[in-house]
């Protein structure tokens, strides 16, 4: 889809964390309804291992070394790619499509941490249907992004925010081409 969006080749790493819920959260919370089970914040431990691991293995494969580095993410895995331009300086842009930013605190995080390194640019979508939810912490994902959004901005971060049709599952892969490809167009 990146290629198609008029994108110039890059590599792309996919990466599967062991648990989705565990994994991708900087710290522990609610599960989202009655029956959930906590997320365990451990964000920590994935980025360590991106750094460390991930990063060096998929770069020392590569033909030449990386212009930039994208840290792009769907869903919790957008929350931690935000999360992630607090906590390392190893990634330049930053695409959060469909980001978790109704996460508890976390638009209090972003507004008393500075970055590990300033973002050359920053792109955030959000669903127009994704607020109306039976979940009380689902429904504060528009206000928690729009924050979010207006901190980077007000930090000098070129950033653009896109609202797509529809809900949290319409279109996800559209949804993340569409923040590589300005991410790497910037």
């Amino acid at each position: 889809m990146c290629r198609e969006l008029g994108c110039r080749d890059f590599i792309l790493a996919a990466i599967r964390p062991r648990c989705w819920n565990d994994d991708l959260t900087p710290w522990e919370g609610p599960g989202l309804f009655a029956d959930d089970a906590p997320f365990a914040g451990k964000a920590a431990e994935q980025l360590r291992l991106l750094e460390s691991q991930i990063i060096p293995r998929v770069e020392g494969g590569a033909p030449r070394k990386p212009e930039q580095r994208v840290l792009a993410g769907y869903s919790l895995a957008g929350l931690f790619a935000t999360w992630a331009t607090f906590n390392s300086a190893a990634f330049g842009r930053v695409a959060s499509a469909s980001g978790s930013l109704w996460y508890p605190d976390f638009t209090g995080y972003a507004a008393a941490n500075k970055f590990a390194r300033e973002p050359a640019c920053a792109y955030f979508s959000l669903g127009s249907k994704e607020a109306r939810t039976p979940s009380r912490l689902l429904r504060n994902v528009a206000q928690g992004t729009r924050d979010v959004v207006d901190l980077f901005e007000a930090r000098g971060v070129p950033t653009v925010f896109e609202q797509n049709p529809g809900n949290h599952f319409k279109e996800p892969a559209l949804r993340m081409a569409k923040g590589i490809a300005w991410a790497l167009g910037r």
